[in-house]
């Protein structure tokens, strides 16, 4: 399944079998981000959350830590 993205444009192939796809396709008015997309908006997050002004109302699924260890992980991958 294609599936674009509602930030940037991109049109990104998706597996037929994924979690993420099968709710696109049975729910179509959910919002597709590329991982990009995603990641950029993650640590965007994280930056507002550790300035001390946001409250984050939203109970995270992930501790803190193993977030901000992945977002860091993916960083380092990105950079090399």
């Amino acid at each position: 399944m294609k599936a674009t993205c509602i930030l940037c444009g991109t049109v990104n192939e998706l597996d037929d079998r994924d979690f993420k796809t099968k709710r696109l396709r049975n729910k179509p008015i959910r919002l597709y981000l590329c991982p990009e997309c995603d990641h950029r908006i993650a640590i965007k997050t994280m930056e507002r959350i550790n300035s001390g002004k946001f409250r984050f109302n939203k109970s995270f699924t992930k501790p803190f830590s193993q977030l901000k260890r992945e977002v860091e992980a993916k960083e380092k991958e990105n950079a090399e």
